[in-house]
């Protein structure tokens, strides 16, 4: 199957997830811990970044959102005992599976999530909750990433979250069209085009690592991620005419401040693209629902890009750049990119 075909699947993928979430989380009693700490690499800490707000909503201590190594290296000292939440969409993340190893053997309360429950992950003594997120043999996620944010934010409302109404399938599912169509639309005015910087707030802060990582990886261009403050900060003088920066906004106080940033560049001969949930920019008649579920929607026509970037430049998205570069760095205990 090709990356398209995976992100149309997506709004049966997100049932499946939430109805499998809910089902963990009827039986689910996580023992005590006075904070959280959220563990994962790629996509896995995309995803964790994106759902940090609605964890700390949960008023159940300081959460954190740390890189595997990061957490490893820093348990030892910690005088917290957090809830580890490991999250590693396949399984295979030599890094997670060493992480989540230590916080089991330091004794805190710790929950896997993943999509593959024969994973090595899932093999570590912690309590599983499994992704029904289906085979998904590539490196690009698109299924995993989606399934993690809906499962991360059910898991959220476990905790303590105020309750959201979750976004269905059939919402989701409507969007998959015009998100491609905008991307259609964009690529051919990117031909040229010498890096791609996302920006955003919090939750999306972790969309803009998401759509910066896929772009990277399917389409071998150079990008870069960044909380909104710190674009704004001397970021932007690395932007060229053959740049394009996306700023995701969310509020009219957010969108005020992107569009100022967009006529400061245009002076200046360089291009800024806002991207907002209520649909009035990047895509245009895009309306979103009520965040964290915003998130959902928001990533598509990036997902989108990715494919339609790579393809464009004669690349395979499924494939990547440079292959099998994840095998040379062994930061996989399989043999997939």
């Amino acid at each position: 199957m090709t990356i398209p075909d995976f992100i149309r699947e997506q709004p049966d993928t997100l049932g499946r997830c939430l109805e499998s979430t809910r089902a963990f989380a009827q039986s689910w009693a996580p023992g005590a811990f006075d904070s959280i700490a959220l563990v994962g690499s790629g996509s896995s800490f995309n995803a964790l970044t994106v759902a940090r707000p609605r964890l700390v909503a949960a008023r159940r201590g300081p959460v954190t959102v740390y890189e595997p190594e990061d957490f490893a290296a820093e348990l030892p000292a910690m005088t917290a005992r957090p809830l580890a939440i490991v999250l590693s969409q396949s399984g295979a993340s030599t890094s997670s599976i060493s992480a989540a190893k230590a916080a089991t053997d330091a004794g805190l309360t710790t929950l896997i999530i993943t999509a593959s429950p024969e994973a090595d992950l899932a093999r570590t003594g912690s309590q599983v909750l499994v992704m029904a997120v289906g085979d998904e043999p590539v490196g690009p996620k698109t299924k995993g990433f989606l399934g993690s944010m809906a499962t991360l934010f059910l898991v959220a409302e476990a905790l303590g979250a105020p309750p959201s109404p979750a976004m269905p399938g059939a919402a989701l599912a409507a969007l998959i069209e015009p998100a491609r169509v905008a991307a259609e639309a964009l690529v051919p005015s990117l031909g040229g085009v010498d890096q791609i910087v996302v920006a955003g707030r919090r939750a999306n802060y972790g969309i803009a690592l998401e759509a910066s990582l896929k772009m990277a990886e399917m389409a071998g261009i150079p990008t870069a991620a960044f909380p909104t403050e710190e674009l704004l900060h001397g970021r932007l003088h690395g932007m060229t005419g053959k740049s394009v920066t996306f700023v995701i906004a969310e509020g009219d106080s957010e969108v005020a401040q992107a569009q100022l940033a967009r006529a400061a560049m245009e002076r200046r001969g360089c291009r800024l693209m806002i991207v907002d949930p209520a649909g009035l920019h990047w895509p245009t008649r895009f309306a979103l629902p009520a965040a964290p579920w915003s998130a959902l929607g928001l990533i598509l026509p990036f997902q989108w890009l990715a494919v339609m970037l790579a393809e464009a430049r004669g690349l395979r998205p499924e494939v990547m750049r440079y292959g099998r570069l994840s095998g040379e760095l062994a930061i996989k205990t399989d043999s997939r990119p």
